[in-house]
């Protein structure tokens, strides 16, 4: 389907006044028959991918909430060897090295679970095919919130509903779409050789 717009003629009253020119659409990427958004011109996302992708942020929001939980409650001495799972386990002594070690790791593993779900969510958004895999890697990552507390392991139900949403067969068609897309061989654009500026040598009064 074209747009049309009118000629210059029309101002003019001419023989040409009603003659119309077609113009080619934008470019978009080609996606067959799969529908595209009229607002970005890409692949239309599913629903069940913002589903998806917000459950999986607020996986990572959670696991978030609960990190920070631990080191509020290990801060002082007397909740300190209750902060988190893994604490009541090894029982450091609070100026000890052990210490040091042990909250790097609840740090780690705060920033991990989050980081993981919340780029899963970004690539699954973006039609990146390996997010599904990616999926069950940020859920088992969500695991190791066992070692934290019982608010951060909450954020494993969300992590792991979102990443089997992106098995269903809608989302599959839009990553497929991208995947196409992306492997599509562009089009190669060099520098133009050759280029005459003014009146063609054919053109010229001069020319034999």
């Amino acid at each position: 389907m074209t747009d049309q717009v009118r000629t210059g003629g029309d101002h003019l009253g001419g023989a040409n006044a009603h003659r119309e020119i077609s113009v080619l659409q934008p470019y978009g990427p080609a996606v067959g028959s799969y529908p595209v958004s009229a607002r970005t011109g890409e692949p239309a996302r599913p629903v069940l991918l913002g589903v998806s992708v917000g459950l999986l942020v607020a996986g990572a929001v959670i696991s978030s909430v609960g990190l920070v939980k631990v080191l509020w409650d290990a801060a002082t001495v007397t909740g300190y060897l209750t902060a988190a799972r893994v604490l009541e386990w090894t029982k450091p002594n609070p100026v000890s090295f052990l210490t040091i070690v042990m909250v790097l790791t609840i740090g780690a593993i705060g920033a991990l679970v989050a980081t993981s779900a919340g780029a899963i969510a970004y690539n699954a958004w973006n039609g990146r095919r390996w997010a599904r895999i990616g999926g069950i890697v940020a859920f088992a990552i969500s695991g190791l919130t066992i070692l934290l507390n019982p608010l951060a392991m909450v954020a494993m139900a969300p992590i792991a509903i979102g990443a089997g949403l992106l098995w269903l067969p809608q989302i599959g068609r839009y990553l497929s779409v991208w995947g196409t897309i992306r492997t599509t061989p562009a089009v190669r654009r060099g520098w133009a050789a050759n280029v005459v500026y003014g009146i063609l040598p054919r053109y010229r009064r001069d020319a034999s």
